[in-house]
């Protein structure tokens, strides 16, 4: 943050009828307590991990400003009861470079007020040339955004789940949703039942297989290949590599999760033609959070993915659905879909609106909010 920003900062003063402002770095106490109390039922000041957590996120993009940040509703009395947190991200559009902003955790005390709440909503209507998206939002949500605007993005609202053991999937799902996570080992109790089934089931050799094969990819090189592994899409994010850096360095954060890990996918002659960003988590679920390819390569590039995450010991693989992988995700056995969040767009660009209309937009995992540890963390 610039010295100009501190004071800024520094010599701003509360709203004397209340109202919304940008986000100060003095409010990070505020709304981390504001998001224990919300999202986990804790009325109590935050933990310094929260908070450096949250003063990263909201402050130190490489694309932060004001207008692209995060907002909050000051009271009266200089207390925020509401607040919608923002991640700042630079988007090419038709080959034009435009403000984004990921739209995440909305929050507001609606024991105390629910103007602030009203009015955050209403900021969002799309009046600059900029480009506003949730991947996160709850029916309510999804329908104040559509109330103002919003250009709903239906197939990414859908996550879907490669099973390679299915009773280990089964249990972790047990013990996720009723156990609360309290038995991380119970999949390993299912692996006679899995190694019987897949001796009944052999998995079948796919069409490409052989052609290509998985290695480590490092940060660096992953800087460098994800830009042009999207540059196919008429709506993309930027990713220059100071931000792009900042959104892996973030999400590697995400332990609950697993081990943030980076592959790349190489055909016969060890050209990149792909690669996947995930969490490993053998023996549990991989989360995927980005499948890049060639455009025409992202059946051989999931292929390619599937066996590794097989191969490695997970149980099933999670991911979201996008326009581009369907084809790929339909030639795979014990491969589900079902409703994660809601994704909206809302912007007045026409060339973006159009690119929405037709599937020609990238969004999702590093550039969406799965790899955020608002969602996981922070009990």
């Amino acid at each position: 943050m610039s010295q100009i920003q501190q004071q800024v900062f520094a010599d701003a003063r509360p709203l004397p009828k209340g109202g919304l402002r940008p986000i100060r770095p003095s409010d990070i106490p505020a709304i981390a307590r504001l998001f224990l109390k919300i999202f986990r039922r804790a009325d109590r000041p935050a933990g310094a991990d929260l908070q450096n957590y949250l003063r990263t996120l909201l402050l130190a993009s490489p694309s932060y400003s004001e207008t692209a940040g995060t907002q909050v509703y000051e009271q009266h009395d200089g207390r925020i009861r509401s607040a919608l947190l923002a991640v700042p991200m630079r988007f090419v559009a038709c080959g034009n470079i435009v403000p984004g902003r990921l739209l995440g955790v909305f929050m507001t005390d609606a024991e105390r007020e629910a103007v602030g709440a009203a009015q955050l909503i209403l900021a969002l209507r799309p009046r600059r040339a900029d480009f506003a998206f949730c991947d996160s939002a709850s029916p309510t949500s999804c329908n104040h955004l559509l109330a103002i605007g919003g250009k709903p993005i239906t197939l990414q609202n859908l996550e879907w789940s490669r099973s390679f053991r299915p009773f280990g999937a089964l249990a972790g799902r047990f013990d996720a949703r009723f156990l609360h996570g309290k038995f991380p080992g119970l999949p390993m109790l299912a692996r006679p039942f899995d190694a019987l089934l897949r001796r009944l089931k052999p998995q079948p050799d796919a069409p490409d297989h052989g052609t290509a094969r998985v290695a480590e990819m490092p940060v660096p090189t992953f800087l460098v290949n994800a830009p042009r592994l999207i540059a196919h899409y008429a709506v993309r994010p930027l990713w220059m590599e100071e931000e792009l850096f900042w959104l892996v360095s973030l999400a590697a954060q995400n332990t609950r999760l697993g081990t943030f890990t980076i592959r790349s996918v190489l055909d016969r002659g060890s050209a990149i033609i792909g690669c996947f960003v995930y969490y490993a988590a053998p023996g549990r679920t991989a989360h995927v959070l980005n499948v890049l390819a060639l455009p025409g390569r992202e059946a051989t590039v999931l292929d390619a993915m599937f066996r590794h995450l097989d191969e490695a010991g997970h149980v099933e693989a999670r991911g979201r659905a996008q326009p581009a992988l369907m084809a790929g995700l339909s030639l795979q056995r014990w491969l589900v879909f079902r409703h994660r969040a809601f994704t909206v767009a809302l912007t007045r660009i026409p060339e973006i609106n159009d690119a929405i209309a037709r599937g020609d937009i990238y969004l999702g995992g590093l550039a969406g909010e799965d790899w955020s540890r608002l969602l996981t963390d922070f009990d």
